[in-house]
C-alpha cells in the first residue's frame, strides 16, 4: 500500500467546496465516547505529509535572510492550500470566562469581593476588576482607587481612533459621586499606585493622579503593534504586542514607535515551518517611567493563538496546521485505489518545486483524471470508497493535523527580566486565555481539535513544568467546539456547543489520568463561567438568540445538574465579550449583567433584585460600600443595594457621544449580530447537513 491521497481527495474537495470551509461527515471508526484517551505518542508517523506533530521547540534566527525566507514560506502557505479554521481569527483579550479559584475564593468567603480597605476616606468596601489570576490586575475601562475615593471611567471613543476622554469621579461620598476632571485620553486603564496608565490603539499614556482633580501626564509611548495582553503585577507592566511582518521588510521588528527595533537574530521562531506571519513581543515596563526593562519576541501565528499570564510566566501559543494540499497528498500516497498512471503522476508532482496552491491544483487534476479513466459503471462506487477512505485517513490523524505550540516566557529575578524557558506542543487550538491555567507549577490547557476534513472534538491536556504532556482527556463534545472553560483547583469545567450545551466536570487531581466525572446537557450555550461558592457554577450565554443565565449544581461531580436557568428579555450582554463586564457582590448575594437597555441585578438563585435602566447600553458596574454604580457611555446610575432604589444619576458627557463603541461589540448595533449567534450557527449547521456534511461550525 502506498502513502498518498487521490480520488477521495477530489471528491472531498468538491464536497468541501460545496459547503464553503465546512467539515466532511465521518461515518466510521469513531464512537464519540469519553473513554480512555488514545496514546498521544502513537501518531501515524513523522513522514506522513498530513502530520505537523513536533516538539514545539523554538530557536532564534541566524540572519535577516533566514527570517525573510521563513516569513515568505509562511505567506505562501497562507495564500495557497492552508485552510483557515472555523471561529474566526485571534481575538484580542479578554473574551469570555471568569476569575480563577484564587481570585474568587476571597470574594465568596470574605464577603467583599477581595476589596481593599479604605485608608482615610471614601468607601470601606470597594470592588475590583474581575481578573483571571488573583494579584494580577488586568486593564479595563473602569478603575477604582483602593480607598474608594476616586473612580476612573473611560468612554469607548479611543478604540476607534477618535478623541476620547476618561472621566475622573470624586466618590469620597459613595452616595453622591461627581465628575471633577476629564483626562484627554481613553482606552483600557490600569492604576499603579498614583499612576493611571491608559492604553489605546495608538499608544500608552501615563498620568500622575496623586491629585485626581489635576492629573498630569508623565510619559507616553507610541505603538506600531496591537496590544494583545497587558498585566500589572508587583508594580510592573507586562505587555504582549502583536505585529505583522512581511518578507520584503522583516527587520527590525518595531512594536514601539519610539524605541530601538528588535534585530532578526533576536527573534525566536518555531523550528518547524508554520504559518507564522506575526510577532509577539512580551515586554516588561516601569509604570513610573515607561522604560522597557526587558523584552522577548517570538514569531507566531495570528489565527487561534492565545496568551496567558501567571505570576511566574507569560505563555504564548501558536497554531500549526496541515495545509489542504498536504492532507490530500498524504491520503493519495496512502491509498491503494490509484492506478499506475496516477501513481506515476503523483511521484512526478512530488519532484516539482511548486507553491502549496499550485501543488493542490495539480493534485486535484490528478484525481479528476484518475476518476475519468474509470469504468462509468464503477465510478460512483469508487468515488464513495475514495471519500470514505479519506475520511478515515483524516480521522486517524486529526490530532497530528492541527497542533498548538506553547512558549513559556519566564518572569525572572525581581520581575524585570524575561527569558524563553520551556516549549511544548499539544493537539488542537485553545479558545482564548481562559483555556490555559497554571496550577502548582504545571500547565493545563483545553483545546478544540478541528482540522479541515475531520469531525471536531475537544481535549484537555495536563503538562508538567517542562511542558511535556503527562495525561489527557479526549473527545468531549464530538462534532462540537469549546465555548468556555473554567479551572477551579483540581477541577475543570468545560462547555462545548453545536446544538445543545454539554457542561463537563473534569477531575484533574491525577495529572497522569484526568477524568471526566460527569456532564449535563441543556439548550443554548454558556460563554462565561463564574464560581458561586464551592458547589455552584454560573454560566452566562444564550438560548435562541436571548441572553441566558444558568446556575449549575456541581456538589456531586459525577452528577452535575441545572439548579436554575433564566432566559432574559435581552439579546446582548457585554459579558459575552469580556469578563470585565461581570460584577459579583457576595455581600448582597447579587451579580450584575449589562444589556442593551440597562443592567440586570440577580441573586445567586436567579431571583431578580432590580433592573437598572440606562440611556444607552450598560457597559460596566462597580460597588462602593452598599452602592452599586452602573455605567453607560454617557451616564452613571447609582443604586442603593440595601433597597435597590436609584439614588442619583450623573451625566458623563454630551448625548451625541454615547453611540461610540468599544473595540469589541458592546452596543445594540452589534447586539443584533451577537444576539443571533445561536440561530446563525444553527442555520450554517443545517445547511451543511443538507449538503451531506456535518461537524463543528
Amino acid at each position: 500500500m502506498r502513502t498518498s491521497i487521490p480520488a477521495v481527495a477530489v471528491a472531498l474537495l468538491l464536497v468541501v467546496s460545496a459547503v464553503g470551509a465546512g467539515l466532511v461527515a465521518v461515518t466510521g471508526g469513531f464512537d464519540g465516547t469519553l473513554g480512555p484517551a488514545p496514546d498521544d505518542t502513537d501518531d501515524p508517523g513523522t513522514d506522513d505529509p498530513a502530520s505537523v506533530a513536533g516538539d514545539g521547540s523554538v530557536e532564534q534566527f541566524d540572519s535577516e535572510a533566514a527570517f525573510a525566507t521563513y516569513v515568505q514560506a509562511a505567506h505562501e502557505r497562507n495564500r495557497g492550500g492552508a485552510v483557515y479554521l472555523r471561529s474566526g481569527g485571534a481575538a484580542a483579550e479578554p473574551t469570555v470566562e471568569a476569575t480563577t479559584d484564587g481570585a474568587q475564593a476571597g470574594a465568596a468567603e470574605g464577603g467583599d469581593g477581595g476589596a481593599s480597605q479604605a485608608g482615610g476616606g471614601g468607601a470601606s468596601r470597594v470592588s475590583e476588576t474581575n481578573v483571571q489570576e488573583a494579584g494580577i490586575d488586568e486593564p479595563d475601562r473602569v478603575k477604582t482607587a483602593p480607598d474608594g475615593s476616586t473612580v476612573y471611567y473611560a468612554d469607548g471613543r479611543g478604540y476607534w481612533g477618535k478623541h476620547g476622554q476618561t472621566r475622573v469621579l470624586d466618590t469620597s461620598d459613595p452616595a453622591a459621586p461627581a465628575v471633577v476632571e476629564n483626562i484627554e485620553a481613553s482606552g483600557k486603564l490600569l492604576l499603579a499606585g498614583d499612576t493611571l496608565v491608559v492604553f489605546d490603539r495608538q499608544g500608552v499614556y501615563a498620568y500622575d493622579v496623586s491629585n485626581p482633580e489635576s492629573p498630569d501626564r508623565t510619559w507616553s509611548r507610541t505603538l506600531n503593534a496591537s496590544v494583545r495582553s497587558v498585566r500589572l503585577m508587583d508594580g510592573k507592566l507586562y505587555l504582549v504586542l502583536q505585529k505583522g511582518v512581511r518578507p520584503d521588510h522583516p527587520c527590525p521588528v518595531e512594536p514601539f514607535g519610539d524605541g530601538p527595533g528588535i534585530a532578526c537574530t533576536d527573534v525566536y521562531h518555531p523550528t518547524d515551518q508554520t504559518d507564522a506571519t506575526v510577532t509577539y513581543t512580551t515586554a516588561v515596563l516601569s509604570p513610573d517611567t515607561g522604560e522597557t526593562l526587558d523584552s522577548v519576541t517570538v514569531l507566531g501565528t495570528h489565527a487561534h493563538s492565545a496568551t496567558y499570564v501567571s505570576e511566574n510566566a507569560v505563555y504564548l501559543t501558536y497554531t500549526k496546521r496541515a495545509s489542504r494540499g498536504e492532507v490530500v497528498r498524504g491520503y493519495l500516497e496512502s491509498t491503494d485505489l490509484l492506478d499506475r498512471q496516477a501513481e506515476n503522476r503523483l511521484d512526478e508532482i512530488a519532484s516539482y518545486d511548486l507553491s502549496p496552491r499550485a501543488r493542490q491544483i495539480e493534485l486535484r487534476a490528478l484525481v479528476e483524471s484518475w476518476l475519468a479513466r474509470q469504468d462509468p459503471d464503477e465510478r460512483t462506487d469508487l468515488r464513495k470508497e475514495f471519500q470514505q477512505g479519506y475520511q478515515q485517513y483524516v480521522e486517524e490523524r486529526k490530532r497530528d493535523m492541527l497542533r498548538s505550540g506553547i512558549v513559556k516566557v519566564a518572569i525572572d529575578g525581581d520581575g524585570d527580566s524575561l527569558s524563553v524557558a520551556e516549549t511544548g506542543e499539544v493537539p488542537g487550538r485553545p479558545l482564548n486565555q481562559w483555556a490555559l491555567d497554571e496550577h502548582d507549577g504545571n500547565l493545563r490547557i483545553a483545546t478544540t481539535v478541528d482540522p479541515w476534513g475531520a469531525n471536531s472534538t475537544n481535549d484537555l491536556y495536563m503538562l508538567d513544568a517542562e511542558l511535556s504532556v503527562q495525561g489527557s482527556v479526549h473527545d468531549m463534545g464530538v462534532t462540537e467546539r469549546i465555548y468556555s472553560v473554567r479551572f477551579v483547583g483540581d477541577t475543570a469545567y468545560v462547555v462545548t456547543f453545536r446544538q445543545i450545551d454539554p457542561f463537563y466536570v473534569v477531575d484533574l487531581s491525577d495529572a497522569s489520568d484526568p477524568q471526566v466525572k460527569g456532564e449535563v446537557k441543556l439548550p443554548g450555550f454558556s460563554r462565561y463561567l463564574h464560581p458561586l461558592g464551592e458547589d455552584r457554577m454560573l454560566g452566562i450565554g444564550q438560548e435562541d438568540g436571548q441572553v441566558k443565565a444558568t446556575v449549575f449544581d456541581v456538589s456531586d461531580p459525577q452528577n452535575p445538574t441545572v439548579a436554575r436557568s433564566k432566559v432574559l428579555d435581552a439579546r446582548w450582554s457585554a459579558v459575552a465579550r469580556t469578563h470585565h463586564a461581570f460584577l459579583h457582590d457576595p455581600k448582597h448575594d447579587a451579580f450584575f449583567l449589562p444589556t442593551e437597555r440597562g443592567g440586570y441585578v440577580f441573586g445567586e438563585d436567579l431571583d431578580r433584585k432590580t433592573f437598572v435602566r440606562t440611556d444607552a447600553p450598560a457597559t460596566r458596574a462597580v460597588y462602593l460600600d452598599d452602592y452599586l454604580y452602573v455605567f453607560s457611555e454617557s451616564e452613571l446610575v447609582v443604586v442603593d443595594e440595601t433597597s435597590w432604589e436609584t439614588v442619583t444619576e450623573v451625566s458623563l458627557g454630551p448625548e451625541d457621544e454615547h453611540d461610540d463603541r468599544e473595540e469589541t461589540p458592546e452596543t445594540p448595533t452589534e447586539a443584533a449580530r451577537t444576539g443571533s449567534d445561536y440561530q446563525r450557527e444553527k442555520n450554517v449547521h443545517m445547511a451543511s447537513l443538507a449538503s451531506g456534511a456535518s461537524g463543528a461550525v
